[in-house]
């Protein structure tokens, strides 16, 4: 029940800010799901004992996607050369010298990478000339795969895809879901979106594969701090790591193939 009423208060919105709002609507519901998602990584950081400089993290990381927005990609690399010097500035003033001070200015670094940068692609998605039909067409293409993979895998899974990082998935469920990907591309292309259908077929493809590397790699990071969800954010669905972990993949990938095939026209 808490599933359904979370997603019954979550959708609608999420649907207004992208077919209704502008960049700047967008970016801050951006923001937010940044916010959620680089407090739960380094909470599992810390959780773990492992070191980072959190909020230096979260205040740098929430900082690239504005800086995105503003056109300045220099500024982007000030952030995470920042995220180098803070680190080591803290350090100092705090006077530690104990041999665990790479361990911290990697994992801040890591968080900005993995969460802010990576997802905001989806910003850099949304400022391109399709950007409002991109951004559903890989929200749709992420929900019918994962949906497919679920049902799939548990109709007809039996051999493990990658059991050490998740157990319950499987060839078959990833295959199904590979399946879903490439229908929702088709649905996307058929309905609103000015692909080919070769175009469309090869995207689904490569976006489905990428979000499916997206939930494993989350997966991983979750194993190793043996953890079933990143958080408990968002009632019935677990953390917020866990709702965007194939968008974090799957964005990067469909923005540059995008751009790719805009150069070769």
């Amino acid at each position: 029940m808490a599933r359904i009423i979370s997603s019954v208060i979550s959708l609608p919105i999420i649907f207004a800010v992208i077919y209704f709002g502008h960049n700047l609507h967008f970016l801050i519901l951006l923001e937010i799901v940044i916010f959620i998602g680089l407090y739960e990584l380094y909470r599992m950081f810390e959780g773990g004992g492992l070191g980072c400089y959190k909020w230096t993290g979260i205040i740098l990381g929430l900082l690239i996607p504005i800086s995105i927005l503003k056109g300045s990609y220099f500024n982007t690399n000030l952030f995470v050369t920042l995220a180098i010097i803070i680190p080591f500035a803290l350090r100092i003033l705090e006077g530690n010298t104990s041999g665990n001070t790479s361990f911290y200015i990697s994992n801040t670094i890591f968080g900005m990478l993995y969460v802010s940068w990576l997802a905001s692609h989806l910003l850099m998605i949304r400022m391109t000339d399709m950007g409002r039909e991109l951004i559903f067409f890989i929200l749709l293409i992420a929900w019918i795969g994962d949906t497919t993979a679920y049902y799939g895998g548990m109709r007809f899974g039996k051999h493990k895809l990658a059991p050490l990082i998740s157990p319950g998935k499987t060839i078959e469920g990833a295959i199904a879901g590979l399946i879903g990907s490439i229908c929702g591309a088709l649905i996307a292309k058929f309905l609103f979106l000015n692909f080919n259908l070769p175009n469309a077929i090869l995207t689904g493809i490569l976006v489905g594969i990428a979000g499916q590397l997206g939930d494993l790699s989350e997966s991983l990071i979750k194993r190793n701090f043996q953890v079933k969800d990143s958080g408990s954010v968002i009632p019935g669905h677990g953390g917020m790591l866990d709702r965007i972990d194939s968008l974090l993949f799957a964005a990067p990938v469909l923005y540059y193939y995008n751009e790719f095939v805009n150069f070769l026209k």
